[in-house]
C-alpha cells in the first residue's frame, strides 16, 4: 500500500461513516485503515487502540452536534420559529442524509451490554440533545414538564430514526421532526 500523509481529522471523516454502517464489533482496524489509504501502523500512530478510535469517533461527532445545534439554539438573532426551522435542517443533515442513522444510538445498542465503555460519551451527546430542545421549550413550560418533553422529543426522534433505518422512509424521522415543532411552537 502506498505511503498516504493524511491528518487525523482526516481519518477521522472516512472513519465515521463507516461506523455508523457497519457499527464498532464489524469494523476492524485494518479495514478501517484501508478506508483511509493509510497503513494500520500509521493509524496506531493516531489511536493506540480500536477503543481510543471509537472515543475519538463519539467525541467528534459530539462536538459537531453540539457545536451546532446551540449555535442555533443560543442565537439572539433568530426566533423560535427560526431556530426550529434550523434544527430541522440539521437533524435531518445529520441523520437523513447520512446512511446509518445515527452512530450513537447505534453503539449504545451495539456496545453498552456487553462492556459499557462507551457509556459515558453517548450520555452526554443524548444529555446535550435533550437540553437543547428543553431550553426551546422553557418559553412554554416551565422545568420539570419542558425536561420530560424534552426527553420525550429525543426518544421520539431516536425512534424515528431506526425505523427509518428499518423501513428505507425517511417519513418516520420527518415525523418526529414534524411532532416536535408542534410541541415547541404551540404557543409561538
Amino acid at each position: 500500500m502506498p505511503k498516504i500523509k493524511t491528518s487525523k481529522e482526516e481519518v477521522l471523516k472516512k472513519v465515521i461513516p463507516i461506523l455508523r454502517m457497519r457499527g464498532v464489533q464489524n469494523s476492524s482496524m485494518s479495514e478501517l485503515s484501508k478506508v483511509c489509504g493509510i497503513q494500520k501502523s500509521h493509524f496506531y500512530y493516531y489511536f493506540s487502540n480500536k477503543e481510543a478510535l471509537i472515543r475519538e469517533v463519539l467525541a467528534t461527532v459530539h462536538s459537531y452536534f453540539r457545536h451546532n445545534y446551540f449555535k442555533i439554539i443560543k442565537s439572539e438573532t433568530l426566533d423560535i420559529t427560526e431556530k426550529v426551522i434550523k434544527i430541522k435542517l440539521l437533524l435531518n443533515s445529520i441523520f437523513r442524509t447520512s446512511t446509518g442513522g445515527c452512530i450513537m444510538a447505534n453503539t449504545a445498542l451495539e456496545t453498552i451490554h456487553l462492556d459499557p465503555i462507551y457509556k459515558k460519551e453517548i450520555r452526554l451527546f443524548f444529555q446535550d440533545f435533550i437540553l437543547g430542545i428543553q431550553l426551546m421549550l422553557e418559553s412554554n413550560y416551565d422545568t420539570e414538564e419542558s425536561l420530560m418533553l424534552a426527553e420525550q422529543i429525543v426518544q421520539d426522534i431516536e425512534g424515528g430514526i431506526l425505523l427509518m433505518q428499518v423501513y428505507d422512509d425517511s417519513k418516520y424521522l420527518n415525523n418526529a421532526i414534524s411532532r416536535m415543532e408542534k410541541i415547541i411552537l404551540i404557543n409561538s
